[in-house]
């Protein structure tokens, strides 16, 4: 299939995986946030826990997810980057 294709078809295809490319990226960033954000953050406030977990488990807890939540903002800090190099119309010229 992809031999019958003219220039034309090529440059539109590649307009089009640009594109796809970018909304995979912002895809991406989007998941990162809402992992974080909705997520980790949520269970780090003590009253979204049952109210009988003892302050140091939930200390315990919170340190390991201040693990995660940094791990996260590096993940969306290389998906900002990818996007800056990658995500941008300047790849199909």
């Amino acid at each position: 299939m992809a031999e019958n294709m003219d220039s034309k078809d090529t440059t539109k295809s590649a307009d089009k995986k640009v594109k796809i490319l970018a909304g995979f990226l912002a895809e991406a960033i989007d998941m990162e946030d809402e992992v974080s954000n909705s997520v980790y953050k949520d269970y780090m406030d003590a009253k979204n826990w049952p109210k009988n977990v003892k302050p140091e488990i939930f200390q315990n807890i919170k340190q390991h997810l201040n693990v995660l939540i940094e791990d996260t903002r590096k993940h969306r800090k290389i998906i900002l980057e990818l996007m800056q190099n990658y995500g941008k119309d300047k790849q199909s010229e």
